[in-house]
């Protein structure tokens, strides 16, 4: 048989090439040792070791090596016991994953990468989820153990440095993207139940939780001194000798008083005697927060006829006449959020109430003087092709500070742009006006 003797020679070359290449990008690889720097880098991380994630970075910025302890710091002394627990929480839901398949590396080139994924609590879906159901503090760092998580996988990019793998991220940008939650627990807030904050309920405007006569019925729950700071959320029934009447929408109110009404104001289709008075009966008031727990429940009693204990008195002369230096009137203002202050009669499109306000100085002649108001409205300003949109008869309220009429236009939506004008008079036949005042929407 003849061989060929440069057909030999020519694969015993290929074969002595390759295996040198290939002994090349082997020597060149250190593939293990990323993989080990990478495993104590993600420890570092999910065991938040400031000093140990700063030892494992190539040349740390002196912002990130002075501050970084300091960043990570939630004790309860400094910042409170909630902060503190929302924090630890989420620390404790930290773990990591490490992708072998994707490293690389390149000791000729100094560089390697490797992908990580890390996985912790999803905290903003578990907040909202935990606030909608009424929970509190408690609930959340329980749920922040055991709720929805999140991963985020980064690329960690590593240079050799005198023969040791350092992690390439002297700002700490891949740190504090991992680290985010330490800012955002400030923004977690819980209020204690509102059932905690109440003092007690009271029947506003009645002779010991009975009315006569009345055109409105009030529920009004007192909170303490905690209470009268919080925005409450909340929505009421009213029950007519057992049945349900009325169902309010949600409601938000804040103060001394956490205001449930019922009267045909409220329910067009409240039964009422010929002079607009709400039928006898008994007047169940349930009050709930929007997770539906009770927040108060109480009954009062109203009674019609002669037998008034707050008759309405009989004014000598004009009633427009004693309006005049009897009441003083303003607008109240809402555009500061609060619900208190002097207005001007403007308002904007945000807002949801118009009120103009008639404090009792004559508390003899109108402290229990019912007045018919209507309120129209006009997209051009223009009052002479301006629609009724709302019309009601109301007896003054009685706060701390006196009798005050609040002759109101809700619009849950928001107002809108516009002119309305408010009317008041003795009774629905305008025979004897009290007031014509206008409020600009814009």
């Amino acid at each position: 048989m003849k061989v060929d003797l440069r057909k030999l020679t020519a694969s015993a070359i290929c074969v002595s090439m390759i295996a040198s290449l290939t002994g090349c990008a082997m020597l060149d690889k250190d593939d293990d040792a990323v993989l080990d720097v990478a495993e104590d880098y993600a420890t570092a991380i999910t065991k938040f070791k400031a000093s140990d994630i700063l030892s494992l970075v190539n040349d740390p910025s002196d912002d990130f090596s002075e501050n970084l302890e300091s960043f990570m710091d939630h004790s309860a002394d400094a910042y409170g016991a909630d902060y503190d627990a929302i924090c630890g929480a989420i620390e404790s839901s930290f773990s990591y994953e490490i992708d072998e398949e994707s490293v690389e590396s390149s000791k000729k080139n100094g560089e390697a990468s490797v992908d990580i994924t890390f996985t912790f609590a999803d905290y903003d879906a578990i907040y909202e989820s935990v606030s909608s159901e009424g929970g509190d503090i408690d609930a959340f760092v329980s749920a922040l153990g055991s709720g929805d998580t999140q991963s985020v996988t980064q690329t960690i990019e590593f240079v050799l440095e005198d023969d040791e793998w350092l992690v390439d991220d002297s700002e700490g940008d891949k740190v504090s993207d991992l680290y985010q939650f330490y800012l955002d627990a400030f923004d977690f807030e819980f209020t204690p139940p509102l059932a905690d904050l109440i003092d007690y309920t009271e029947w506003w405007y009645s002779e010991d939780g009975v009315y006569y006569d009345p055109y409105t019925i009030e529920l009004d729950i007192i909170p303490g001194a905690d209470g009268q700071t919080v925005e409450w959320e909340f929505y009421y029934e009213f029950y007519l000798d057992g049945e349900l009447v009325y169902t309010s929408d949600t409601c938000t109110d804040m103060g001394a008083w956490i205001e449930s009404y019922y009267g045909s104001s409220y329910d067009p289709g409240a039964e009422t005697t010929a002079d607009g008075y709400l039928i006898e009966g008994t007047y169940e008031c349930i009050v709930y927060d929007t997770a539906g727990n009770v927040l108060a429940d109480d009954t009062c009693e109203v009674i019609n006829g002669t037998s008034s204990a707050t008759p309405v008195p009989v004014v000598s002369g004009s009633v427009s006449e004693a309006w005049s230096t009897g009441i003083d009137e303003y607008w109240y203002s809402y555009s500061d959020g609060t619900g208190y202050g002097m207005g001007s009669g403007e308002y904007s499109t945000d807002e949801t109430i118009i009120e103009f306000t008639c404090g009792v100085i004559d508390e003899d002649t109108f402290a229990y003087m019912p007045v018919y108001y209507e309120v129209y409205y006009s997209a051009n300003g223009n009052a002479d092709n301006a629609e009724l949109v709302y019309s009601a008869t109301i007896t003054p309220s009685e706060y701390s500070n006196g009798y005050f009429y609040e002759f109101q236009y809700v619009d849950d939506s928001g107002l809108d742009a516009g002119t309305y004008y408010i009317l008041g008079a003795t009774d629905e036949t305008g025979s004897e006006p009290l007031f014509n005042q206008t409020a600009v929407v814009s």
